[in-house]
């Protein structure tokens, strides 16, 4: 595939000026044409582009990217939806902003992930564009170089660009190699099987309950773990291990097996009604607040992490 209908640009910007100067004129235009028009970035952006649309705010539809991206792999399925939701053959446009300062290092490193695998999800569909906001004032550069190497094009101070670094709509998008850092000597452990499946769910309960985790979010994460435990027992070798720990403002759990996930946009393609299997990673990035996947030749690790704000 040497090119695509599907157009991929960043924006660098150093102030809201810059911001408003790369993004204003696209939705004005959108709006002339008649083009399907989405918005998701951070609320106060938010506000900022609705001022500058003349009245024809509500012309263009606006989510809240703090929530719907506050874990990046539920973002593509808000893009397909869109996308199902437009009449076919229109162009349709879209702005997205999953990076922004203050996000951790865990949330950006799924960030770059989760931008390399827009080119997956839609290099081959319909034609439409997206515009990625980058706050060039307040990100780190090497976040500012990742974004190079996902996006086709990049428009800075004014001027557009091809991406240096922009491996071509054929590089290899790679969603789970590499490694995360090891969890702490005292992390709670439980190796499982079938039978240990009960007991998943009754230590991640205590844990929820000593980290002081809200009910509800705690009723999710263990639901989420249990579903990945269950996932170990019949898909990744019959047996697994189970870590949970305590980071600043976060409770983590992690499941390891000794299976693979092959499909890239595992967990980020909402399961048919009718479909058997493939639910699971699914459900479990609707109810964490981060869902973290490597998974290579000696096994797969998915990591979770919620706030206890």
């Amino acid at each position: 595939m040497s090119g695509s209908p599907f157009r991929h640009e960043v924006l660098f910007y150093d102030d809201e000026d810059e911001f408003l100067a790369g993004t204003v004129p696209m939705l004005l235009a959108g709006l002339e044409a008649g083009e399907p028009t989405l918005v998701a970035v951070r609320r106060s952006r938010s506000e900022q582009l609705q001022g500058e649309l003349d009245g024809n705010a509500d012309r263009v539809e606006f989510v809240d990217m703090e929530v719907v991206g506050r874990n990046p792999a539920r973002i593509i399925p808000v893009w397909r939806d869109f996308l199902a939701r437009a009449e076919t053959g229109t162009a349709v446009r879209g702005i997205g902003e999953p990076v922004w300062p203050g996000r951790c290092a865990a949330e950006l490193e799924e960030c770059q992930r989760h931008e390399r695998l827009l080119n997956l999800a839609f290099g081959r569909g319909r034609k439409w564009s997206l515009l990625c906001p980058y706050d060039s004032a307040g990100l780190a550069e090497d976040v500012l170089e990742a974004a190079y190497e996902s996006h086709s094009h990049a428009v800075c101070h004014g001027h557009q660009i091809e991406s240096p670094g922009w491996p071509g709509w054929e590089g290899e998008q790679a969603p789970f190699e590499g490694s995360l850092p090891p969890p702490p000597p005292g992390a709670t452990t439980l190796e499982f099987d079938r039978a240990g499946l009960a007991a998943v769910r009754k230590t991640v309960g205590h844990e929820t309950a000593a980290a002081s985790l809200p009910a509800e979010r705690g009723t999710d994460l263990v639901v989420a773990v249990s579903e990945l435990a269950a996932n170990s027992v019949l898909h990744g070798g019959g047996r697994g291990t189970l870590r949970v720990w305590r980071e600043p403002g976060a409770l983590l759990a992690e499941v390891h097996d000794r299976g693979t996930i092959e499909q890239p946009l595992a967990g980020r393609l909402q399961p048919d009604l009718e479909q058997e299997g493939g639910r699971g990673l699914w459900m479990v990035n609707q109810l964490c607040d981060l869902v973290q996947i490597r998974s290579g030749p000696d096994g797969s690790g998915v990591r979770l992490r919620m706030s206890l704000s």
